[in-house]
């Protein structure tokens, strides 16, 4: 029906202009931050303007919902302004016909954002460690700018006065481990990585080493000098994390078996992102004035405050479910609930008015 349709443009096209802000706001952000970090540790600019594309991506899920509620409560505001209800009411239209095309669009809204939330957001954060590990070898000389301390990893600083290609000239290389602390000057360095991942790291020229154990004061007796022309020092990859076992990386199904506080955390987000969507739509005819004259920033204000409130108690809910301090029952869906039930008061009350 032509009027059902115009009804669902009106109520859903401010929802797309309020997600197309909210996904340009969010995506300067980490950008530039992504950006900035880039330019200071030199890391690859691809590999950077992935992981801001994966991140925007990944708040998606609460982005949308957001869109939802704002984008719902100017199109339901500028309908009522124009008294556009109540002229179709009048002339016999049901609410229902009414809002049966939007409840449609809204149903795949939900499901969209099931998909983000359930199939997409482990897919996406997989690929986002897997960047930021190759990002953190715990050593790569070929990001390292001479002229100026920089740490490779928790075991090694690096200065280099200068740098020719690949390889670093005169090099300060302080190295800390569990058991001992090494010092080593040198005119060149390079660094070399074997299949297998093993890194070799190369001195030529003029190399002093100083190890020394991390012990007490009186046991300086084992230090060590010694001076060479050439030394190779071989460096163990780290291994890295297992995506199965990050909780953001893990699929549906290995989490509903999971009984860790943060992975039943982790499977509740999933399930409460797509009912925010409802939660949020719901909410939208409590904020809107119905009044003729009634300010429309009311509403606005309100849907910011409701936003902002509810996607701050979501993320506090999950940190208790994580730590134990809040029971898995009711756990992360205490904040839908929580406002379903303020939705229904707040429905009770403006009929009991209306009636009065």
């Amino acid at each position: 029906m032509l009027i059902e349709r115009y009804l669902a443009r009106a109520m859903l096209r401010p929802a797309w202009g309020v997600l197309l802000f909210l996904v340009a706001v969010v995506a300067v952000f980490y950008s530039a931050r992504l950006l900035g970090q880039a330019a200071t540790e030199n890391l690859p600019v691809e590999s950077v303007l992935a992981m801001a594309a994966l991140r925007l991506l990944l708040y998606l899920d609460v982005l949308i919902p957001v869109a939802v509620l704002l984008g719902g409560v100017i199109g339901l505001s500028r309908i009522h302004q124009a008294n556009e209800l109540t002229a179709l009411h009048a002339a016999g239209l049901s609410r229902f016909q009414m809002f049966r095309t939007l409840g449609f669009w809204l149903l795949g809204v939900v499901v969209l954002v099931a998909a983000l939330s359930m199939a997409v957001r482990p897919w996406g954060y997989g690929i986002f460690y897997d960047i930021e590990a190759q990002l953190a070898k715990q050593l790569d000389i070929t990001r390292l700018e001479p002229g100026r301390f920089q740490v490779g990893d928790a075991e090694w600083l690096i200065y280099a006065q200068q740098r020719e290609g690949t390889t670093l000239k005169d090099v300060f290389v302080h190295q800390r481990t569990a058991s001992r602390k090494t010092v080593f000057t040198a005119e060149e360095m390079t660094q070399t990585v074997d299949p297998d991942g093993l890194i070799r790291l190369r001195f030529k020229g003029d190399i002093s080493s100083h190890t020394l154990p991390i012990m007490d004061q009186r046991e300086r007796e084992d230090d060590l000098v010694a001076a060479f022309d050439e030394l190779t020092v071989l460096v163990e990859p780290k291994p890295m994390a297992a995506r199965q076992k990050i909780r953001r990386a893990m699929s549906m199904a290995r989490l509903a078996g999971a009984k860790a506080p943060i992975e039943i955390a982790e499977w509740q987000w999933r399930w409460v992102a797509p009912l925010s969507v409802l939660v949020m739509a719901l909410s939208v005819g409590t904020l809107v004035s119905t009044k003729p004259r009634g300010h429309r920033a009311w509403g606005l204000f309100g849907a910011l405050v409701l936003a902002t409130v509810y996607f701050s108690g979501v993320g506090v809910l999950v940190n208790w479910v994580e730590r134990g301090t809040l029971p898995p029952t009711p756990g992360v869906f205490l904040a839908p609930a929580l406002v379903l039930i303020g939705v229904v008061l707040a429905g009770w009350v403006r009929q009991r008015r209306g009636l009065l």
